[in-house]
Order: structure tokens, then sequence, then C-alpha cells
């Protein structure tokens, strides 16, 4: 650059001020341009991660909805096994017992709520404190128990004494082949009968 100093001034001859200005506006817009495209590329990679991210929040969302069904269904499958195990197979009966386990249990703090397995075994062994919507099912499989333990098997029948004598009804010869034919001790025991059988057929 030519600088000239006059009285005390430092003076830059215009072109060469002009060509510096030129070159920094330059320099500018170009750095200008390279962030737009960063900036443009940024934003691109941020949709694509927000889409992303929508997705993920969807899928979270449905494992939550999942969790929850599956614990719903195993307790289900927990309280349907307990009243299984002590004897309510009638789904009505079912229904009643759930009612009133979830009526019993109600306003309980946690460490005082029963398993409905717990719940059941209490009120069947003091059906006094079993609510009243039960109370007679109670009693009847009680009854049931006691019925049950109490049934002995009839005593074998034994044929009168007028059938003491009496031969028993003579085989037939196809009778005693097929008898033969499906058991080999009776065939050992009766070889000579079974052979004179099949050749007079």
């Amino acid at each position: 650059m030519d600088k000239q100093i006059i009285e005390g001034v430092t003076y830059v001859p215009k072109a060469e001020i002009e060509a510096a200005f030129k070159e920094r506006i330059r320099k500018l817009s170009a750095d200008r341009v390279a962030a737009e495209d960063r900036a443009k590329e940024l934003q691109s990679e941020l949709d694509s991660i927000s889409g992303k991210l929508g997705t993920i929040d969807t899928m979270a969302s449905q494992l939550e909805e999942y969790k929850s069904r599956l614990e719903e269904a195993e307790s289900r499958y927990t309280r349907h096994t307990a009243m299984a195990d002590h004897g309510w197979t009638d789904p009505e009966l079912r229904d009643a017992v759930e009612w009133a386990y979830t009526k019993a249990m109600k306003g309980k703090s946690k460490k005082d709520i029963l398993s409905l397995s717990d719940w059941l075994t209490e009120i069947k062994s003091n059906p006094d404190s079993a609510p009243s919507i039960l109370r007679p099912h109670l009693q009847g499989t009680e009854s049931a128990e006691v019925t049950e333990v109490t049934e002995v098997d009839p005593p074998a029948l034994i044929p009168p004494k007028t059938n003491t004598g009496i031969k028993p009804t003579p085989i037939s010869t196809t009778d005693i082949l097929e008898k033969a034919a499906a058991d080999p001790e009776f065939y050992r025991a009766n070889r000579d009968a079974i052979r004179k059988a099949w050749f007079s057929r």
C-alpha cells in the first residue's frame, strides 16, 4: 500500500481501500454461503432425527401399552388360577369372587392387602367372615367335600347261589380263533383245540 502522510494525517489511495473492502466482503460472503450450506445440512439432519425421535416415542408408548396389557393378563391368570385352585370354576361365581375381593381390599393399606389366594383361604376357613354373596357357595363346597370323603365304592356283586353249578357258555369256533389271535397265552394253552377248529372251517 502506498501511504502518504500529509500534515500528520496518513492517506491511503482510494483504489487500495476499495480493493481491501472488496476482499473483505468476498471473504465474508464466502463464509456466509458456507454457513448457510452447513445450516441447511444441519436442518436436514435435525428433521431426520426428529422423525426418528417421533418413531421412538411412538414405539415407547406402544411398549408401555403392551407392558400394561401383559401385567393385566398375568394378574388375570393369577386370579383365575387361584380361584380354580379353591374350586371356583363357574364364570359367574368367579365374577362374584373378583367383585367381593376388590370390595374387601378397597381402602386397605398396601401392607394389609392380601393376595386373592390368601383371601380365599381365609374366607374358606372362616365362612362367617366371607361376604354375604359368597357364603352360600362356601357352605355348599364344604358339604360337597364332606360327601366326597364319605362316599364309598359299592361292594362287588356276588352271583346268587342258584347259578353256582352252571357251566360257562361254550366258545364258538370263530370266537376261539379270534381269541387265540389276540392272546398268545390262550393259544399256548389251547393249541390242539385251535388247530382242530382251524381245519374244520
